[in-house]
């Protein structure tokens, strides 16, 4: 599967913001697993490429004065450009992310039913 940059800007901050906001830190190993599965939707992307789509995303994540509120705008516009297939692969996705650091909390937990719903497939 390939995706198109705007669809992999969104899925970084999707990501960055459920590995950061759900617990206030980004762990190495969410990281890793975080551009593992951004990799995964461009697999023709180079390893640079897909650095740099994480770099700005950061300084955008960094940005956002409303960063639960960007994700939320984010999964709405996912939801009507991506068909239902891809959403759950971003919800397995949001789960190897949890669950990279050994500690799937509750507010991960949260965060995946909220996308669910979101996405229409509740």
């Amino acid at each position: 599967m390939s995706a198109d940059q705007q669809v992999l800007g969104s899925l970084a901050f999707l990501y960055l913001t459920f590995g950061h906001s759900t617990d206030g830190t980004l762990t190495a190993e969410e990281m890793k697993a975080l551009a593992g599965k951004l990799r995964g939707w461009a697999p023709d992307l180079a390893l640079s490429d897909i650095g740099e789509i994480l770099k700005s995303t950061v300084a955008d994540y960094k940005a956002a004065s409303d960063k639960l509120g960007a994700a939320r705008g984010i999964m709405e516009a996912l939801h009507g450009k991506l068909d239902g297939e891809q959403l759950r692969m971003i919800l397995a996705d949001l789960e190897v992310i949890a669950s990279a650091d050994g500690d799937f909390s509750e507010a991960e937990k949260r965060f995946i039913v909220d996308a669910t719903k979101a996405f229409g497939l509740d």
